[in-house]
């Protein structure tokens, strides 16, 4: 039996790894310098050297960052063609640090920790971790919604819960209500924290939202829009946090509309591809109609009218 010589090996041709603009790694950029700031918010949250006033300031300035580039990252990688599994998933995690973890901890250090007993320090510890809680399982969630198809035409138009960066802000609100007023009843470590607990509720519901995404301007609704945009930004500069207390009271009072916007449009399948402004004047008709065929339902007699006209009868 003779031996022979092993056959040689054909070479594997090579692969080369697909080569990627520089431009297109901009919004992962962004969403990281998001996450900077967030993490700077509760370092400066944590700190002791400069007085209370100007670290709040410090620290919702560098919240106010997060948002504005949390919201830039998404509109910068469509604008540039550069959407990814892994930016998504990189804007998820940033999120869930952001709009998670950096309020929870703002308030507990600055508002619910306050000197008090160690009873009421551990529940405000408790409701940190129960909003952290509730906005990683709402950020979970909707990455899982996002991959399943839609319900109904209309889902795009709303958000299922309040999202993550009003759910921030609104958790917040007792830094920001010390910050302009004082110490008060909002500042105690039961109130503070029964706040965190209810936000996270709020989040983590099912309750819709609108999301502004969709909503299309005519043109002859741009320059009110402008102005608008310049009168809250004056007020910002002018009284910064009674404008954000009062931006996020106008956020909260709209839910209830969104929900009878959300059962309109369940229970009327014949307006799902109709647009919004012809929506709207169907949704005005029919209040109309509403109203007539009330009034014809309405005895035409008033009570001491329709007693005596009875009493005639009998």
């Amino acid at each position: 039996m003779t031996i022979g010589h092993p056959s040689p090996r054909t070479p594997r041709p090579l692969r080369r790894r697909p080569m990627l603009r520089p431009m297109s790694q901009l919004p992962n950029l962004v969403t990281l310098s998001s996450l900077a700031c967030g993490l700077t918010a509760i370092r400066f949250a944590m700190s002791t050297g400069s007085t209370l006033t100007h670290r709040v300031a410090l620290v919702l300035g560098l919240m106010f960052a997060a948002a504005v580039l949390d919201g830039l990252d998404g509109r910068l990688a469509r604008l540039l063609d550069a959407q990814s599994p892994m930016g998504a998933q990189l804007d998820s995690l940033c999120d869930a640090i952001n709009f998670g973890v950096a309020p929870a901890l703002i308030t507990y250090v600055l508002v619910a920790s306050t000197p008090s007993g160690p009873l009421l320090t551990s529940w405000a510890w408790l409701a940190a971790m129960i909003y952290a809680g509730a906005i990683v399982l709402r950020l979970g969630r909707f990455n899982v919604l996002h991959e399943t198809p839609e319900t109904y035409p209309f889902d795009p138009e709303f958000f299922v819960g309040v999202p993550a960066p009003a759910a921030a802000w609104l958790a917040l609100v007792p830094v920001v209500l010390v910050q302009e007023f004082g110490d008060g009843w909002w500042s105690h470590a039961i109130t503070s924290s029964a706040w965190l607990v209810v936000v996270a509720i709020l989040a983590y519901s099912r309750l819709p939202t609108f999301t502004f995404k969709t909503t299309r301007l005519p043109q002859s609704a741009i320059p009110l829009v402008l102005l608008a945009c310049f009168v809250v930004l004056a007020a910002l500069f002018t009284f910064p946090y009674l404008t954000i207390l009062a931006l996020l009271a106008v956020y909260v009072a709209h839910i209830p509309f969104a929900v009878r916007q959300r059962r309109f449009l369940i229970s009327h399948p014949a307006v799902w591809t109709v647009p919004k402004a012809e929506r709207r004047a169907l949704r005005r008709d029919r209040r109309r109609e509403g109203r007539q065929s009330r009034k014809r339902q309405r005895p035409v007699l008033g009570r001491v009218a329709r007693l005596r006209h009875l009493r005639r009868k009998q």
